[in-house]
């Protein structure tokens, strides 16, 4: 790709980026998506919606900004990529304007927003209080004070592909331990770093985004209910308790017949467990997210701090709003930072 059809299709995506955010979607551009460490293509635009309190709509767009675009062949690149990600709808935005392109990703079920309205979204965007997703990668190049082994624009992208390969408890956990690593680095940055807190704030709202999705299902049963299901989610991940407590127990049957028990005995390694199980605070986080009003509330919190995160000028945590504030609060609770350093 030539620099000037490169500039061009970036133009493009960042002019979608902004019409989704506008139209009330969470939009995150150029998400990895991975297979077994292998890097297979990256989305150009992942939208995620909250249609209803138990359904959600998750979105792929394809982009092509070009002088020949090969529309119809992009159709069928989509279909495939939305079957292949188990969301629910694909959107090609192309340059091509013939009728007959967007009949065929009609027939196909893709969208095709075809070179006008492209050319309008590009034409309409005006000037925003956001930064773009080239200068905040732009901005990611100072070393981790934290881990030097961190390089934060890779960091970045694997937290992006998690919204599509790990939407679960998985994930969940995942980045409650970047969003651990981020306030270590902020503090140890003495809160001037820009990095750490940008970062801060997209990460909080992927776990958000993460935990609305997860929650979907649970919406509908009681207070208590919905406690047990986050706290077993957030202690034992996607696989649960009962996974969990199989895999220990397979643990202590080895042991038992490698004839080394003296080592590490079947009731000390079930006790350590129990222990680390006890030790782990899982309950902060599930009363919180249990109660209706949280649960109503994460979508648009994501979406205000996803802002945060991008704009040009960036919020220390004491000036946000009493929400945002409350639930980085409640993060660095559970991670055991003191939360009266930030806020």
């Amino acid at each position: 790709m030539s620099k000037k059809s490169g500039t061009k299709g970036l133009i493009a995506e960042e002019a979608l980026h902004i019409y989704f955010l506008s139209t009330g979607h969470f939009s995150v551009l150029n998400v990895p998506f991975n297979y077994k460490n292998y890097d297979v293509t990256d989305i150009d635009l992942w939208l995620y919606i909250k249609a209803s309190s138990v359904s959600r709509e998750r979105t792929c767009v394809d982009v092509k900004r070009k002088r020949t675009p090969q529309a119809m062949e992009r159709v069928l690149w989509t279909k495939g990529l939305r079957e292949v990600l188990g969301v629910e709808r694909a959107i090609v935005a192309t340059t091509d304007n013939r009728k007959e392109t967007r009949d065929f990703g009609e027939a196909n079920g893709v969208a095709v927003l075809h070179g006008d309205f492209l050319q309008r979204v590009i034409d309409n965007i005006s000037p925003t209080d956001r930064i773009t997703e080239q200068k905040l990668l732009s901005v990611l190049n100072t070393p981790c004070v934290v881990d030097s082994n961190v390089e934060w624009r890779r960091w970045y992208r694997s937290l992006k592909a998690i919204l599509i390969n790990r939407l679960n408890f998985d994930g969940c956990n995942t980045f409650l331990l970047a969003i651990k690593l981020l306030l270590e680095e902020y503090l140890a940055t003495g809160k001037s770093s820009e990095i750490p807190l940008r970062l801060l704030y997209v990460t909080i709202s992927y776990f958000l985004i993460n935990l609305d999705y997860v929650s979907r299902n649970v919406a509908a049963l009681k207070s208590d209910a919905r406690q047990d299901f986050m706290t077993d989610g957030f202690r034992f991940g996607d696989a649960g308790r009962g996974r969990t407590v199989e895999i220990v127990e397979m643990a202590q049957h080895l042991i038992a017949e490698s004839g080394k028990a003296d080592l590490f005995s079947k009731s000390e390694l079930g006790n350590e467990f129990e222990r680390q199980v006890a030790d782990y605070p899982a309950e902060i986080l599930a009363e919180h997210f249990a109660k209706s009003e949280s649960l109503k509330q994460l979508f648009e919190l994501a979406r205000r701090l996803e802002a945060h995160a991008y704009s040009c000028v960036l919020l220390q945590p004491q000036y946000c709003q009493s929400d945002e504030k409350s639930i980085i609060g409640l993060l660095c609770d559970f991670l055991g930072v003191d939360r009266r350093e930030l806020i």
